[in-house]
């Protein structure tokens, strides 16, 4: 079941509040794809099926962006967005991929989708800035980010 991004990205927003948290939109747009990125790997099917772009700073839901963009670089709180309700083992990705990525600052977060090879960095290349990034690519980098995690599991 594909989500609206936007719906993805309240979430984080509200997730980081119950902390007493503020994320920048750029921090917002990041996890939105990072819990994209996962759930394609783990699941198979898309989070969501809204286009990501290959944007300057890295992928860029437009959507998610264009929605938030109004409140400046800090985010405020929800916006409108569909809404359906998120499944518990959706709930439970999302959470994972706050409590592992959600400290870290926004630039730490785009240097994780800028590596090379990456989709965001295979995207620019192939079609430069505004590029469509297709969630096969997102897939694979996924695939390959666990492959490695379990080969350093396996040495640990």
């Amino acid at each position: 079941m594909a989500y609206d991004a936007r719906q993805i990205a309240n979430w984080f927003v509200v997730r980081a509040q119950r902390e007493g948290r503020t994320l920048s939109i750029m921090s917002l747009l990041k996890l939105t794809y990072i819990a994209h990125g996962w759930h394609l790997e783990m699941q198979e099917v898309p989070l969501f099926s809204n286009r990501i772009e290959a944007w300057q700073y890295g992928p860029v839901i437009p959507e998610v962006y264009n929605a938030f963009r109004t409140q400046g670089i800090k985010v405020s709180g929800p916006v409108s967005a569909p809404a359906q309700e998120i499944t518990p083992e959706d709930e439970s990705l999302l959470e994972q991929v706050y409590t592992i990525y959600g400290s870290l600052s926004a630039f730490q977060l785009s240097n994780l989708t800028h590596v090379p090879g990456g989709p965001w960095d295979i995207a620019t290349k192939t079609g430069g800035n505004y590029a469509l990034i297709h969630d096969d690519l997102i897939k694979q980098h996924y695939k390959v980010k666990r492959a490695e995690a379990n080969r350093q599991a396996a040495h640990d």
